[in-house]
């Protein structure tokens, strides 16, 4: 006994057959790069005495000048 496959099932079918040779991974969270422990102690300390010092001001800290973290892709 032959059933008849619909065919707007079929076209879904290439279509997702289509789209997954076709895709490329893509990100999911982008993280910090890891540094060494020296590299982060010394940029945490940069970061809290910028931090005492505006707690000190009353005021919101900036922390404009410091190093940012080099942010990866993660798949």
């Amino acid at each position: 006994m032959r059933k008849k496959i619909p065919v707007s099932f079929s076209r879904r079918v290439e279509a997702l057959e289509k789209g997954q040779n076709a895709q490329k991974r893509k990100s999911v969270a982008m993280f910090p790069r890891l540094v060494s422990v020296d590299e982060w102690g010394e940029l945490a300390g940069q970061m809290q005495s910028v931090l005492k010092d505006n707690i000190k001001k009353d005021a919101a800290p900036d922390y404009g000048g410091l190093p940012k973290l080099e942010l990866v892709a993660s798949r």
